[in-house]
């Protein structure tokens, strides 16, 4: 699951009469402030567009929708609102890049692989919110009732990992330097080692065919200079796009060069929300199940307002990959992020009908009948595009640029994440030390969350020796 970019900026000028996806004309529109017309372009750049990151909380999102952020019952909703939104937000004389989207041929791996296999052009985020939580979405059904990113999760209900354990079958959190499952409570049961695995953990399973049953990747939410020189991987504007496009081409390759893997195993290529860009199709609000009756109330600390889950959020890009299925499949069925969780029912779970986490995945679509081929395909995808592409050793400066960058919003609530953990779960003897107020760059931010993640699970990992519980 990348991070915060929506179906149109990166796919939606892919469409054509040969490939007839729900994609852009090149006619589609929105008003800046000043009454201008600001049409769709195919001229986004890998960073350098968003500098001021577009908003994604609800009260941004109805402004998106509706053209105010107010609670509105247009259905559908004209998608008026993204440029005035992203001017009102800081984006001033940039408010109109809020439009540019990536022309065919500049994304040569995502869009390569969707050309291959099978895109998804109706797959909606599960809430038309920020980051956390669509990913409490995919991990559990539900986000209990909260569109916030207050760090504290450990109200979490039960998730598809324990779903699936219940019945037999692994399933483990593959982690580069963070993920918001950590905080999640029934992970917090001396499990961190059964539940997690780092990156390099997942290659070596592919290499094996030894991976779970399923599996979740998060990949680098920040720049890194642990061992080297690692830029964040996760897309979240303004980070380079193109580095996204180097981790996405490594998880297929590494599942594709081992024949027994690759014929095991289906990937989901899929973004969490939309990051506030351009989309142009209005996400449904009609027989969208609230999960488990709760809503959100609205909170002192919050602009955002009462929100009854009633409606998903904007659609994201989502590719499924797998010899099975035909090259060039178009899937319109209607998804969003539970449908990962029905699938997994569908094809681990005896009696999945009956064996739901919430309401939300027990309505959703599932998606294994994308495999339509009785053999496996063996043809290899041509990156040959993507390898083309120059892209210049950085420079110590642009290194240093990058590791110095100012931590984002979504960076910062990362951190209250880790302080939160240290505080609620490590004993004083086994904390950092380091102050979260103290951490402004991504250099600093990045050593932070990995240095916390590996004092958790080292913790967790002398409690179980012991015999110990929390």
């Amino acid at each position: 699951m990348m991070e915060n970019r929506s179906f149109d900026h990166m796919l939606g000028f892919l469409q054509s009469p040969e490939y007839p996806i729900n994609g852009l004309t090149g006619t589609e529109s929105n008003q800046d402030s000043d009454g201008n017309i600001i049409t769709v372009s195919p001229d986004a750049k890998y960073s350098g567009d968003l500098l001021t990151d577009p908003g994604h909380h609800v009260f941004c999102v109805n402004e998106q929708l509706f053209g105010n952020t107010e609670v509105v019952d247009l259905d559908p909703a004209p998608m008026s609102g993204f440029v005035k939104n992203y001017e009102r937000l800081g984006g001033g004389n940039k408010g109109h890049n809020i439009m540019k989207c990536f022309a065919p041929g500049k994304l040569p791996v995502l869009q390569t692989l969707a050309q291959q296999y099978a895109v998804c052009d109706n797959w909606f985020s599960s809430v038309p919110g920020p980051t956390l939580p669509n990913r409490s979405y995919i991990h559990s059904a539900t986000s209990i009732g909260r569109v916030d990113m207050s760090p504290n999760w450990l109200d979490e209900s039960t998730t598809v990992y324990e779903l699936l354990d219940r019945f037999g079958r692994t399933a483990k959190i593959f982690y580069n330097d963070w993920t918001m499952a950590m905080t999640f409570k029934s992970f917090l049961l001396g499990k961190q080692n059964k539940w997690y695995g780092q990156f390099q953990d997942f290659l070596k399973a592919c290499k094996k065919n030894t991976l779970p049953a399923y599996s979740f990747l998060e990949p680098r939410f920040n720049a890194s200079e642990q061992g080297g020189f690692f830029p964040a991987t996760d897309q979240h504007p303004d980070h380079d796009v193109g580095e996204g496009e180097r981790v996405i081409r490594m998880v297929y390759e590494a599942i594709w060069k081992n024949e027994a893997t690759r014929n095991s195993t289906l990937l989901v290529i899929t973004y969490d929300e939309h990051g506030g860009l351009y989309d142009h199709v209005p996400p449904p609000a009609k027989n969208i199940a609230n999960p488990d009756g709760k809503e959100w109330k609205g909170a002192r600390e919050s602009p955002d307002p009462p929100f009854n889950f009633s409606r998903l959020g904007i659609r994201v890009p989502t590719i499924l990959i797998s010899p099975y299925i035909e090259p060039g499949t178009i899937d319109a069925t209607q998804y969003d992020h539970t449908s990962v969780i029905a699938t997994a029912r569908a094809l681990f779970v005896p009696d999945p009908a009956n064996n739901f986490l919430t309401e939300r995945d027990r309505n959703a679509n599932s998606f294994e009948d994308i495999l339509t081929l009785d053999q496996p395909r063996k043809d290899p995808v041509d990156f040959s595009a993507h390898d083309a592409i120059e892209r210049p050793a950085l420079s110590f400066a642009a290194i240093a640029s990058q590791l110095d960058a100012p931590i984002s919003g979504h960076t910062q609530t990362m951190i209250d994440h880790a302080h939160d953990m240290e505080r609620l779960r490590l004993p004083p003897e086994a904390r950092s030390g380091i102050d979260p107020h103290s951490i402004e760059t991504e250099r600093q931010a990045s050593a932070y969350l990995t240095d916390v993640m590996a004092r958790l699970r080292a913790t967790r990992k002398r409690v179980r020796k012991a015999g110990g519980g929390r």
